[in-house]
């Protein structure tokens, strides 16, 4: 029975929690058992919310307000067969000031799965106010990890064995079979989905253009490094040393992932670009022509095909008046390399993002008089609060594990994130104030994200115009780096540029183009024939307020989209992978829309 409230979340301890937490477990599994909507009920808050991936049907799901939580979780627990809830033996309840945060345990028809819940006094007694479920494996498909890792050495007598090193050869070259999967991108969302498909022992190839894992981090400018923290930034069943940098620069990031994909025994043929490819419905199988590094054009035929190739493709220059017969020297920030190239130089930086106040930070710190074009408006915060208000479960000193951490940080409907970052936005701006007041005397013009929503809305939109500031904010704010706000760039004659307000700027040396790239799935969609038809966009938000035909399956079967940061290749990859293996084993059908499916009682549903 579920205890009653006579404290303040604060004054719980763990062992209460431990006790109020398994009391609301055990109600939970005797409410789903008798299909007792009232007693259901009563472990819920009114505005309670549950969000699924993948522990009943095989797609991204979620609910907002009890009265629509309650029946849903007792109509899909009966469909799906939903037993064996029990407190998680791995992490034990930790109590914030939220409540009490805590996971559990569970089976459907044919999964292992867990969830996560926040617990808040309520009326009297502790209640649900989050509910996030998720799959975990397939009961009989488990990983090869822990228990069930390979054994990596054969005892006995094996007429003709093999060496590890020659198997591992044969099994990349894919020379007497077609790959399962072929995964387009050698970045750490490919390389995530394919190490979890080959812990599932599932064939999957990767082809990248470049000539090494990682080249697309080496090209970056040399001041780049990772925003987000080492605590959350490990891939897939590695996690990162602890005397790992807490900002992993940009080339020791590309040899890590150049490293993981060797020590996962992720299979990549590099130097090898993607050309066309089209689908057979009847064989629901692909043709897909690729170029290998020594010109040969060769065939592919895998019945799915990820594109993981990120959000962005070529750069973007905008087209400019004698740009063509600039007697400077001119770059798009995809290849500019080192401010420390061009000191006492004057340099315009066209663009306001994280891109363009990094290299006119390093410009700046270089010796170079550096003009930054700030074409429209800009979200800005520090370093401090990005990292006070929306990197709070990955710390130095995180109660749980990034695992655990991950399905927290993905418990709310994006309705409900949606509404949180809006108030976080307007929290960081109060405390980022004294900046953001100096910017905006500069002349400066800020904006706060999609609605309100900041860095998050834009990345959910597919837009990129933010700044996490680590110094360059304060170079504008102070004058030293010089601003025009609210111009384009007209005309170029020799080294000088003329803006659309008519003013110039003479003897202009270099000028930078921070200006984004085009959308990759524009790139890729002209030579994917009729498959491609069906996508109306990769990534941002569907109808069901889930990501866009990104890591679920798409409205076209066998094309799948992976891309996002670490923390979501890491979380999200899961279960693309888990789906595409249950595909695999006949459990679920490539095209649900067209093919029956097994019931989970065994029966044959459509």
């Amino acid at each position: 029975m579920t205890q009653t409230v006579d404290r303040a979340p604060g004054e719980v301890t763990a062992q209460d929690a431990a006790q109020i937490f398994t009391g609301w477990v055990s109600d939970l599994a005797a409410a789903v058992r008798d299909g007792s909507e009232p007693a259901l009920s009563d472990l819920f808050t009114e505005d309670a919310t549950w969000r699924d991936f993948m522990a009943f049907p095989w797609d991204f799901h979620h609910t907002v307000g009890r009265d629509e939580t309650v029946p849903r979780f007792l109509e899909l627990a009966k469909e799906w067969r939903a037993a064996d809830f029990a407190p998680s033996q791995e992490q034990a309840p930790v109590v914030g000031e939220a409540g009490i945060n805590a996971f559990f345990d569970f089976t459907t028809s044919d999964r292992v799965d867990r969830a996560y819940v926040l617990l808040v006094p309520n009326e009297g007694r502790f209640r649900a106010v989050t509910l996030q479920t998720q799959v975990i494996g397939l009961a009989d498909h488990p990983e090869r990890i822990r228990h069930h890792r390979r054994e990596g050495k054969v005892y006995g007598i094996v007429e003709g064995r093999t060496r590890w090193t020659h198997d591992r050869a044969r099994e990349t070259s894919f020379a007497d079979e077609d790959p399962a999967v072929l995964v387009l991108g050698a970045g750490h969302n490919g390389l995530a989905i394919a190490a979890r498909l080959g812990a599932l022992d599932v064939p999957t190839l990767v082809i990248d253009k470049d000539a090494r894992i990682g080249d697309q981090w080496r090209r970056r400018y040399a001041s780049l490094a990772l925003h987000s923290t080492v605590y959350g930034d490990h891939l897939p069943y590695m996690s990162l040393p602890p005397n790992w940098p807490a900002h992993t620069p940009k080339d020791k990031f590309a040899d890590w992932i150049e490293s993981y994909a060797k020590l996962m025994d992720v299979n990549v043929w590099n130097s090898t670009t993607f050309l066309r490819g089209r689908y057979d419905d009847e064989t629901q199988r692909w043709s897909i022509h690729v170029r290998r590094g020594d010109g040969s054009i060769q065939e592919l035929r895998p019945r799915h095909f990820v594109v993981a190739g990120g959000m962005f493709g070529a750069p973007r220059v905008p087209a400019i008046k004698g740009l063509e017969t600039y007697q400077g020297i001119w770059t798009h920030s995809d290849e500019f390399q080192n401010g420390a190239d061009f000191p006492g130089k004057k340099v315009l930086v066209v663009g306001a993002a994280v891109s363009g106040h990094e290299l006119a930070h390093d410009l700046y710190e270089h010796g170079a008089d550096v003009t930054m074009v700030q074409r429209g408006a800009t979200y800005v915060v520090t370093y401090e609060s990005y990292h006070r208000y929306w990197s709070t479960l990955f710390t130095e000193d995180m109660p749980y594990t990034p695992d655990f951490a991950d399905q927290m940080t993905y418990s709310l409907p994006n309705v409900r994130v949606d509404e949180l970052n809006k108030r976080l936005v307007k929290e960081a701006a109060e405390a980022d104030r004294p900046l953001l007041d100096r910017l905006e005397a500069q002349g400066f013009k800020l904006e706060w994200g999609p609605d309100g929503t900041g860095i998050i809305g834009a990345h959910m939109s597919g837009r990129d115009a933010y700044q996490i500031d680590i110094g360059a904010s304060e170079l504008i704010a102070d004058g030293r780096v010089k601003l025009r706000q609210g111009v384009e760039l007209a005309e170029i004659n020799g080294k000088t540029v003329t803006f659309t307000d008519g003013s110039t700027m003479d003897d202009v040396e270099l000028i930078v183009f921070a200006t984004g790239y085009h959308q990759f799935w524009g790139h890729l969609q002209p030579v994917l024939g009729k498959a491609a038809e069906k996508i109306d966009k990769a990534y941002g938000r569907a109808a069901d307020g889930e990501y866009a035909n990104t890591w679920r399956r798409s409205a076209q079967p066998g094309l799948w989209f992976g891309t996002g940061f670490i923390r979501m290749a890491r979380f999200y990859t899961r279960f693309m992978a888990l789906l595409i293996k249950a595909i695999e084993e006949g459990i679920e059908p490539v095209d649900p829309e067209t093919a029956s499916r097994p019931a989970p009682d065994g029966s044959t549903a459509t």
